[in-house]
């Protein structure tokens, strides 16, 4: 067995394999080791180096000049006396030295003590100028390369989404961070939300931001596909397959998405059988063409979405146990409108500006106009609040100006002011539960929203009819169709009438 090597060795290898100049004094202020980096930096030997006092160090003939702390020319040991305080627990302190042969040296220290508190060792790192100088360059080109990467994807979200891509509100920003994270990934999505909140610009987004950007992205909307022909879309088919097939055969979806993203919309509305066979593309990656008995493998990512409760479409038997865990390796939920309102102004000024781009207008919203529609329901979601942006602008006739509630055409006004609007979110006290995601429970929790409306204006509908800014026959229905109870007069004249009404009982 070998010996064993001497633990002053192993010390002395790693400190000469540091990129930094080290020098240790004893504390008599001696120097008793140096590293080959310092000898290197200095342009001394640690012939010359070792055994000197600090002292005497800058009356060296390669020393130029040298700046250091003044008791480091003496024994340095007596500096806690001096300084009143452990040297280590000042501030840092630093030397300077210039060399002869050009060098520009920067010290720093640190003080070793031992068990009784005793100072025994003082460690000078030592740096050149040109390794610092080559640091802060390192430091400013990645500042400058990280700038422009985010440029860049602000660049490309723009390129790519165009102005869809519109938020403020946490929750929103929380969705797009983590799909980021999961495009990264090659693992398969299932996006779920209600119609209209932008599940096909998020698979866009992330087919955008994944490594396999520059491949197709193939949008099937298994809705739109009628059954008979959904597997010659899905697979293709070879020459003969059936009766009017092209004569050299056709490749599918899946094999045209190759290098790239299949995103399927509307999974659950895709037939069962198909549903079965889609199951072996996504564990296998291999497809067969309708009518050919040769399988070729495929490199797609899958993506899938629906506007439907996946608990309802599994218990319904609509969509398949085994092909839903396929799907929702990860899951990323998209909340309705109704809970970021937030992000309406923004969505209105980007679809604005879009349709200012498009048809060479300059017309902007009245505040009072964007806050109306702020209180709409919205239930076809960002989809709805884009296309009455465009019905608004369209129908004022107008190629400048500013478009306000008195001048917008009858049959939109009706049609704004038909639709109830819902109370603020910051109506509702802190404890009312989040509005759910899915229509099914949404009356429940708009009704919660109208009662506790309801309740901070004291059943009193003109009040509530001026806070939102509309007619009170509006607030009458609305909260009729949810049963809650108010007051037929305004608060006012209760309050009058009340002293009457107690004489007279």
């Amino acid at each position: 067995m070998a010996d064993p090597i001497p633990a002053e060795q192993v010390l002395s290898s790693f400190l000469n394999a540091l990129d930094v100049g080290v020098i240790i004094l004893d504390r008599t202020g001696t120097v008793v080791w140096v590293n080959e980096k310092l000898c290197h930096l200095a342009g001394l030997s640690s012939v010359e180096l070792i055994g000197r006092k600090a002292r005497d160090l800058p009356a060296l003939p390669a020393v130029k000049t040298s700046i250091a702390p003044e008791w480091v020319h003496d024994s340095f040991w007596e500096a806690p006396e001096q300084h009143g305080c452990r040297p280590e627990s000042a501030s840092p302190r630093y030397g300077y030295s210039r060399m002869e042969n050009g060098a520009q040296l920067l010290s720093t220290e640190r003080y070793i003590y031992d068990d009784a508190g005793t100072l025994r060792y003082l460690v000078l790192t030592v740096y050149g100028s040109t390794d610092l100088v080559a640091a802060r360059e390192k430091i400013l080109e990645l500042e400058q390369r990280t700038a422009l990467y985010q440029e860049q994807l602000s660049a490309l979200h723009a390129r790519v989404l165009g102005h869809d891509i519109v938020y403020q509100s946490e929750s929103l920003r929380r969705v797009f961070e983590r799909a980021l994270r999961l495009a990264r990934l090659d693992g398969n999505i299932l996006l779920t939300g209600e119609t209209g909140v932008g599940k096909s610009l998020l698979a866009r987004y992330i087919h955008a931001m994944s490594r396999r950007a520059d491949g197709p992205f193939m949008h099937v909307n298994c809705a739109s596909l009628p059954a008979s022909l959904i597997e010659a879309e899905l697979f293709g088919y070879s020459e003969g397959a059936f009766t009017g097939a092209a004569r050299k055969g056709r490749r599918g979806v899946i094999e045209l998405g190759h290098g790239g993203t299949v995103f399927f919309d509307e999974i659950g509305d895709m037939p069962v059988e198909m549903q079965a066979k889609l199951l072996t593309v996504l564990e296998d990656k291999v497809i067969r063409r309708l009518g050919s008995e040769r399988t070729v493998q495929v490199d797609v990512r899958f993506l899938a979405a629906t506007n439907k409760n996946p608990e309802t479409l599994l218990h319904a038997g609509t969509l398949r146990d085994d092909l839903y865990y396929r799907l929702a390796m990860n899951r990323i939920d998209l909340p309705p409108l109704r809970e970021h309102r937030e992000d309406i102004p923004a969505l209105i000024s980007a679809t604005l500006t879009e349709f200012n781009d498009k048809n060479g207008t300059a017309l902007r919203f009245h505040p009072q106009l964007v806050a109306r529609i702020q209180t709409l329901p919205f239930p076809g979601n960002i989809r709805e609040l884009k296309n009455l942006v465009w019905q608004i602008a369209s129908e004022s006739g107008l190629q400048a100006g500013e478009l306000t509630l008195q001048t917008l055409p009858p049959e939109l006004t009706q049609t704004i002011f038909a639709q109830a609007p819902s109370p603020p979110a910051q109506a509702a006290p802190l404890s009312h539960p989040p509005s759910p995601q899915y229509a099914g429970e949404a009356e429940s929790a708009e009704a919660h929203r109208w009662r506790t409306f309801c309740e901070r204006y004291h059943g009193d509908v003109y009040a509530m009819a001026e806070a939102l800014r509309v007619h009170r026959t509006t607030i009458i229905r609305q909260l009729k169709k949810y049963g809650v109870s108010y007051a037929r007069k305004p608060r006012a004249q209760r309050t009058l009438l009340a002293p009457s009404s107690a004489n007279g009982s």
